[in-house]
């Protein structure tokens, strides 16, 4: 263990990240109830008052830890949609991607979205419940758009851009949660129950824009 300062930004950007890590893994291992500031500096292998120099409360260090792993997976989702010139080919490769990235990181899914329905609403330093924080806005707006170019290139809209959203969003998202809540059972393959409910939304939503009549564009 040790209370060595770090002075150049590499390092700070180091130790934070190490105490993001250590955070992370008391939390998903122990639960919430096992999280102090002292341990988790304990489980990083720095000394119980270096973590102040870094996050002033336990809060703000939870709230570093889902901004990170919020952040990661928009950026493989970002790569994605750039690297995807077809809409409709983009919409069924993000969503796939996040899926991909959220099974590669279950520790990272945990910690954003697992938990009682009664679990306490994580608040920003701004005051901000988490799901309007800026990761959060930013993993929407990918998604909005990406649903919205997706939808634009249809003869006509046979959903609402917000709602087609959240149920590719709700679908690929649930898939992964009910088979981490419930393992003894013999599931499929994540991975492919995924890409199933995907393609089934999308290939029904172009089904559905090439015999409805012009006027639904304006849905």
């Amino acid at each position: 263990m040790t209370g060595r300062r770090a002075y150049t930004a590499a390092d700070r950007q180091r130790v934070r990240q190490a105490f993001i890590d250590a955070g992370r893994r008391i939390l998903v291992e122990r639960g919430a109830g096992a999280m102090s500031m002292r341990h988790i500096a304990a489980e990083a292998g720095y000394s119980p008052g270096s973590i102040y120099q870094y996050f002033p409360d336990q809060r703000a260090l939870l709230v570093a830890i889902r901004e990170f792993d919020m952040n990661a997976a928009t950026d493989i989702m970002v790569a994605c949609a750039c690297a995807t010139a077809d809409p409709v080919r983009r919409v069924r490769a993000v969503f796939v991607a996040a899926a991909r990235y959220w099974l590669e990181h279950p520790d990272h899914f945990d910690v954003l979205f697992a938990g009682a329905r009664d679990r306490a609403a994580l608040h920003t330093p701004e005051g901000l419940p988490f799901g309007r924080s800026p990761s959060v806005v930013r993993s929407l707006a990918l998604y909005t758009r990406v649903v919205g170019d997706f939808l634009a290139s249809l003869p006509c809209r046979p959903i609402d851009t917000v709602l087609a959203m959240d149920s590719l969003v709700t679908a690929t998202h649930g898939v992964i949660a009910f088979t981490r809540v419930t393992p003894s059972m013999p599931w499929s393959a994540t991975g492919a129950m995924v890409e199933t409910v995907v393609d089934a939304l999308v290939s029904h939503w172009v089904r559905e824009a090439a015999v409805m009549p012009r006027e639904s564009t304006d849905l």
